[in-house]
C-alpha cells in the first residue's frame, strides 16, 4: 500500500510496533514469533547459506546466536536438512563426531547410513538400537570409536550428508570451548602433541569443507572466540574456508521495541523515557541482558501490584537487582569463561586489568604494561601474554579500544565488575604514588 502522507504511513507503522507483544524466553534460545527482530542479520546468514558459504559465527556470549541458527533452520526447513550440533559437553574429535552422527536420527535414510558406520561395534544391540534413549545411543556410538579411527568414519559420515536428496547444515555450537578443551588439557598447558591433536581436527573440517563444498554448509560458533583460542596455537589459517558473520548487540531502537513488546505482553506501562532509561544504564543491548533487565522490572512492580514503570524505579532495580546477588549469579558465569580461555597463569592478570578499567572508568596501555609487570609466566613474556588478553577482550565483548584507551563495552558488565572488586582493588595511579 502507498501513503502519500509520509506522517502517515510512520504513524501507523509505529503504532503496529506499540501493539506488539512478546513473551520471555527465560535464557533459552528463540524461534519463531519469540524471536525479536534481526531481519536484516537472518536474511544476510540465510543468503550466505544459500550461497553454499561455511560460516564462523562470531559474537559475544548472550548474544543470541543460538537463536539465529535455530530461526535460520526454522526458515529454510524442507528445502534443507538442518542438523544442531552441541559440543558443550564434547572432549575430543570421536565425541563430536558422535553427537554429530546422534542428530542424523530423525532422517531415516541417513540415519541407516550412519548406524552401519557403527555396526560392528553395537551389532550387540542391534535389535534394541532404535528404542535406545539419546544418552545411552550416545555412549554406544562413543564405544565404537577410537582416537585413531575417528577422521575416516567421519569422512564415510560427512560423505553420506553430502549425498543427501537435500543439501545439509551442520550447526556446530560451542565447538570453541571443545578446541579449547582439547588445546590446554586439565592443566591448561598448551603441548606440541596437543596442537598437533587440534590441528588434526581443525584441519579434518577444512578439508571437508573443501571436499563437499556446495552439498554441504558448516557453521561454527561458540561463547566463547575461536580465533582467539586457534590464534594461541598458531592454527588460524585452520578457519580460511569459513565466512566471518558478526553478529552484534541490539541497537537502542531495536531494544526499546523489545522492552515494549514484552510490556505490552505483562500487561504494564513504561512512564515517558523508562525504557530508554534501561537502554541507557545497559550500555550494550545484549539480547539476554535486556530481557533479564525487564523481567527484574516485571518482578518488582508484581510484588509492589503496580503496572507502571518509572525511571526511578528502572534506578533501583538496577542497582539492588541487576547489580545484586541476583545478576552475580548471571554475570559471573563470564568470568569462569574467562578462566577457561586464559588458564590460571593469566587469569588473575586478567582480572586486575578489567578492574582497573572499571573502577578507573579506563583501562591505558602504561596502566597495563605496569600491572603486567608484576606478574612472571612460565611460558609467556608478559608483553606476549597481553596480546593475548587484550585478543580476547576485545573478541569477546569485554573491552573495545577508544583513542589509545580500552572501555568496557556493557556499561551492565562495567558496573557488576566495580561492585564485585572495588573494595580491594588499588588503581595503578594510587599504587605509583605510594612510592
Amino acid at each position: 500500500m502507498y501513503y502519500a502522507n509520509k506522517y502517515v504511513a510512520n504513524n501507523i507503522v509505529e503504532r503496529t510496533a506499540m501493539d506488539k507483544k512478546l513473551k520471555l524466553g527465560h535464557g533459552n534460545w528463540v524461534v519463531g514469533d519469540q524471536f525479536w527482530d534481526r531481519e536484516r542479520e537472518i536474511e544476510r546468514f540465510t543468503e550466505l547459506i544459500e550461497e553454499g558459504a561455511h560460516i564462523l559465527l562470531v559474537a559475544p556470549r548472550r548474544i543470541g546466536k543460538t537463536s539465529l541458527m535455530r530461526e535460520a533452520a526454522r526458515r529454510i526447513n524442507g528445502r534443507y536438512i538442518c542438523l544442531q550440533v552441541d559440543l558443550q559437553k564434547s572432549q575430543s574429535p570421536a565425541d563430536a563426531l558422535v553427537e554429530l552422527s546422534v542428530t542424523t536420527r530423525p532422517y531415516k535414510k541417513i540415519w541407516e547410513r550412519t548406524f552401519d558406520i557403527f555396526r560392528n561395534v553395537v551389532c550387540q544391540v542391534m535389535g534394541t538400537i532404535e528404542s535406545l534413549k539419546i544418552d545411552d545411543l550416545t555412549l554406544t556410538l562413543r564405544n565404537g570409536l577410537t582416537s585413531g579411527d575417528w577422521s575416516a568414519k567421519g569422512d564415510r559420515l560427512l560423505s553420506i550428508l553430502a549425498d543427501s536428496d537435500k543439501p545439509v547444515v551442520i550447526f556446530f555450537d560451542e565447538i570453541a570451548i571443545l578446541v579449547n578443551r582439547m588445546l590446554k588439557g586439565s592443566d591448561y598447558k598448551i603441548t606440541p602433541e596437543r596442537i598437533r591433536e587440534v590441528d588434526g581436527f581443525m584441519s579434518w573440517l577444512r578439508e571437508n569443507s573443501i571436499r563437499h563444498k556446495g552439498k554441504l554448509r558448516i557453521v561454527l560458533t561458540g561463547s566463547i572466540g575461536i580465533g582467539p583460542v586457534l590464534h594461541q596455537a598458531g592454527l588460524s589459517a585452520t578457519l580460511n574456508t569459513f565466512s566471518p558473520f558478526d553478529l552484534p548487540p541490539w541497537d537502542s531502537e531495536t531494544a526499546t521495541g523489545c522492552l515494549r513488546a514484552l510490556a505490552n505482553q505483562y500487561g504494564m506501562r513504561f512512564q515517558e523515557g523508562a525504557d530508554e532509561r534501561i537502554v541507557e544504564l545497559l550500555g550494550s543491548c545484549i539480547p539476554h541482558h535486556v530481557e533479564t533487565f525487564f523481567n527484574a522490572v516485571y518482578m518488582n512492580c508484581k510484588l509492589s501490584r503496580s503496572e507502571v514503570v518509572t525511571r526511578d524505579l528502572v534506578q533501583e532495580v538496577y542497582h539492588t537487582r541487576m547489580l545484586g546477588a541476583s545478576g552475580h549469579a548471571e554475570l559471573s558465569h563470564l568470568e569462569e569463561r574467562l578462566k577457561m580461555v586464559l588458564g590460571p597463569e593469566a587469569y588473575p592478570l586478567a582480572l586486575e586489568l578489567l578492574t582497573e578499567a572499571a573502577v578507573v572508568g579506563r583501562l591505558t596501555i602504561d596502566a597495563a604494561v605496569y600491572l603486567s609487570e608484576q606478574y612472571t609466566f612460565e611460558n609467556l613474556t608478559s608483553k606476549d601474554d597481553l596480546k593475548q588478553i587484550f585478543g580476547i577482550f576485545e573478541h569477546d565483548g569485554y573491552l573495545q579500544k577508544v583513542g589509545t584507551e580500552f572501555i568496557f563495552v556493557s556499561h551492565l558488565l562495567r558496573d557488576w565488575w566495580k561492585a564485585r572488586f572495588e573494595l580491594y582493588y588499588k588503581p595503578v595511579s594510587q599504587r605509583r604514588d605510594q612510592r
